[in-house]
């Protein structure tokens, strides 16, 4: 299963650049959408001390709760069927431990394979990418500078973002 088949956001992956003034982060900005073929809705400009910094970062923060679910069932349940193929494949070779008590094999190993699924899940929802751009994008925006934070659609977009970046900002996160 793809991982991205969990993920509920229409825009997954994140790139952010710092600025130290407001007309070259402008200019990125406007350079995403003309240069990188991003649309306005994917393109924030935080400013210095911003109050809707949150926002910006994470327009899709209702999502992210419906990912988590997502994930969750559908790993879960993939752990679970896995587990009860193991203990039925060692129940049919004959295990004695397995054959004794098929009832108690069947039981754990669907619900250590649900656990070991949640798991997965718990690592398709970590997403490292988009806490390295919360935390800069606060660092940048405390100490005065503005950022300019991309919101992606797939890893080609996310690139081409962060490739434009470049040209404006020697900070780019990917």
């Amino acid at each position: 299963m793809d991982p991205a088949e969990n993920i509920s956001e229409r825009f997954p992956h994140v790139v952010d650049a710092v600025f130290h003034d407001e007309r070259r982060a402008r200019d990125a900005a406007s350079a995403l959408a003309a240069k990188a073929g991003l649309s306005n809705e994917q393109i924030d400009v935080v400013e210095p001390n911003d109050p809707q910094r949150t926002e910006k970062l994470d327009p899709e923060s209702s999502e992210i709760s419906r990912t988590l679910l997502r994930s969750n069932a559908a790993l879960g349940v993939i752990g679970a069927v896995v587990g009860l193929i193991l203990a039925g494949i060692l129940i049919g070779a004959g295990f004695d431990f397995a054959q004794t008590r098929p009832g108690w094999v069947y039981g754990i190993l669907a619900v250590v394979g649900g656990l070991i699924g949640m798991l997965g899940a718990g690592i398709v929802s970590v997403r490292l990418d988009h806490e390295r751009v919360v935390a800069e994008t606060r660092e940048a925006s405390t100490h005065g500078e503005w950022t300019v934070v991309a919101h992606a659609y797939d890893e080609d977009e996310k690139h081409r973002a962060g490739e434009l970046l470049k040209e404006y900002s020697g900070t780019v996160s990917q």
